[in-house]
């Protein structure tokens, strides 16, 4: 009986190219997905936040400040991402929504790397330090 025992240049190659393949799926997965933001640099967004950014098609991005509806343009490739500008409408709301409101929008504007584990998502700029941690709230 002959057995297949694979080299280690070719076990090697066979890791690379679904490491490429998972990172290229990674990268890409952001499209139709909602997220809810948790954390904005030092600032714990509170659970009962109504606050969610969904990546839709054509490279938009929608969603709800928890005051106003946010609206952007991003690209989002290898890893990198480009948001903005975050443009909303115009309700007043209470301080505190205002002020989250700034934050998220703040965060969305200034993100350029991103990295996403499984239902995790978080957003640096571009010294590298995390400003935006979301967590995945649609499972489809």
């Amino acid at each position: 009986m002959c057995q297949f025992r694979p080299s280690v240049g070719f076990s090697l190659a066979l890791l690379m190219t679904g490491l490429l393949w998972v990172g290229n799926i990674q990268a890409a997965s952001l499209q139709g997905s909602e997220w809810k933001p948790l954390r904005m640099g030092s600032i714990a967004v509170p659970e009962a936040s109504a606050a969610f950014v969904q990546f839709r098609s054509k490279r938009r991005l929608e969603g709800h400040s928890g005051c106003n509806r946010i609206f952007a343009e991003y690209e989002a490739v290898d890893g990198h991402i480009f948001i903005g500008p975050v443009a909303a409408t115009r309700m007043a709301c209470e301080e505190s929504l205002m002020t989250l409101e700034a934050a998220l929008a703040t965060a969305l504007e200034n993100a350029r790397t991103y990295q996403r584990m499984s239902a995790r998502l978080v957003l640096f700029d571009q010294d590298g330090n995390p400003i935006l941690e979301l967590r995945q709230t649609d499972w489809d």
